[in-house]
């Protein structure tokens, strides 16, 4: 293995030495989990990027790729970290196509950028919104998709192809710019969600959609959680098509109206729901929206313009974000996934606030998809007692998700707590993805430890 000032000297004769960055402050930039790299390289092309990738893999150096680092709280610690792969450089459109809608652009461009870049033909590209500073590759490892996915689609379906590079040196290209281009297994869905385990994603293409000519949403607001739900359920089986259906925690929405005027209060439930499409369609749909909702026991609804629903986006992305290590109040956030079904039934297990937890636990849900985020109040402080009784919630939690084909995942824990929780739960893929890391990263040179546990 190239010694440490071997290793340096040779990042800097290939990115100059004023893009690697050896100082604390440097370093201490892109700490995961409190756990620094040794130093920090910041390359300006695609070939520059695969040389580094190329060069841990014989060097057996532990490598962890960075875009605008919004996500950086994901996985476990990383078990060795010698060089942090930041490809905030790596900003390039590669090729707009706005006839086809396609997008190509390099990994490290922030969603916001191609808003900007949309925007004037009325075009976007709905996994966020235009203040989403998450990079397109960021968007991929960690599988992340914007609130509009019950209409447009997530990652997995506007994703068109990647170009990756692996530790063998190979820099090799998936998919391509048309939407059907796949013969056989389509490898892009391997780099989905996977944190960047199996190799660095580099550059990016994407379909894009066309903007709406009108985007409101409606917030009713029901006295109980059945009441919400059986409005839901009768939303389901009606022609209405939502871009978004949120179910929204009595103190979500009391902290949403501080900040958005909304009228809610305690013990209220939120059922927000977001069209878009043509003015016509859209005032049609919330019209009979309302009048559903009335008809399930609403108590009140109130209409908002397109903004609000951006707004509120970006509280939930703090909301899930903010460090939980703070000695006051430690918390832990945690995603849910269950089948659409059965997801008032997992609420209402959330909704028993166990004993070493701050009462209430505070949740949103994507009720279209089954997806939720909940926030857990930590008794502090946080002794060992307080630990194994979270630990032992969090299994009888995994449990009953599981019965319901579900999972658990701990997005952000203190770090008091990390080492001691399986952030990620017992999954039925774990010996699978544990082949594709040995296939793809036979020494665990990429993020090892974060994704697949051991490598």
């Amino acid at each position: 293995m190239m010694t440490y000032d071997g290793l340096r000297r040779h990042l800097e004769t290939l990115v100059g030495s004023a893009h690697v960055g050896v100082d604390d402050t440097a370093r201490a930039q892109y700490a995961v989990q409190q756990r620094q790299p040794r130093l920090v390289v910041q390359p300006e092309t695609v070939e520059q990027a695969a040389a580094i990738v190329a060069l841990a893999g014989r060097e057996r150096c532990a490598v962890v790729p960075w875009g605008q680092g919004t996500q950086m709280h994901l996985g476990q610690t990383p078990t060795r970290y010698d060089v942090a792969l930041s490809l905030a450089r790596l900003t390039r459109i590669i090729d707009y196509d706005s006839a086809n809608l396609t997008l190509s652009a390099e990994a490290g461009l922030p969603l916001s950028a191609v808003y900007t870049l949309t925007a004037p033909r009325r075009q976007f590209l709905p996994l966020g919104f235009a203040h989403t500073a998450a990079s397109l590759g960021g968007l991929v490892v960690t599988n992340t998709s914007g609130v509009k996915r019950l209409r447009y689609g997530g990652v997995r379906d506007l994703l068109l192809g990647l170009r990756v590079a692996l530790p063998d040196g190979a820099l090799a290209q998936f998919g391509g710019r048309v939407v059907k281009n796949v013969a056989g297994y389509d490898m892009n869905k391997l780099f989905i969600g996977s944190l960047g385990a199996f190799g660095v994603v580099l550059e990016t293409t994407y379909r894009l959609a066309a903007w709406p000519e009108d985007d409101r949403v409606m917030v009713a607001l029901f006295p109980t959680l059945e009441h919400a739900s059986a409005a839901l359920a009768a939303l389901r089986v009606t022609p209405l098509l939502p871009s978004a259906v949120l179910l929204l925690h009595a103190d979500v929405v009391t902290a949403w109206d501080q900040a958005l005027s909304l009228t809610g209060h305690a013990p209220q439930v939120g059922l927000l729901l977001n069209y878009d499409g043509t003015r016509v369609g859209v005032t049609r749909q919330l019209h009979d929206s309302r009048a559903l909702c009335r008809a399930h026991g609403s108590l009140a609804e109130t209409m908002l313009g397109p903004e609000t629903l951006s707004a509120l986006w970006a509280r939930r992305e703090v909301w899930c974000q903010t460090p939980s290590a703070a000695a006051a109040s430690p918390t832990v956030h945690l995603r849910l996934g269950v089948e659409p079904a059965y997801l008032a039934a997992t609420v209402t297990t959330l909704l028993q606030t166990p004993e070493f937890a701050h009462p209430p636990i505070a949740w949103v849900a994507d009720a279209s998809h089954g997806q939720l985020w909940a926030h857990v109040s930590l008794a502090a402080p946080l002794t060992e007692e307080v630990g194994r009784a979270f630990q032992g919630w969090l299994s009888t939690l995994r449990a009953q998700v599981r019965a319901h084909h579900g999972s658990v995942v701990v997005e952000s824990v203190p770090d008091a707590l990390r080492q001691q929780v399986d952030v990620w739960g017992q999954s039925s893929g774990g010996a699978l993805l544990a082949l594709y890391k040995q296939r793809f990263d036979p020494y665990a040179v990429l993020n090892p430890g974060r994704y697949v546990a051991g490598l």
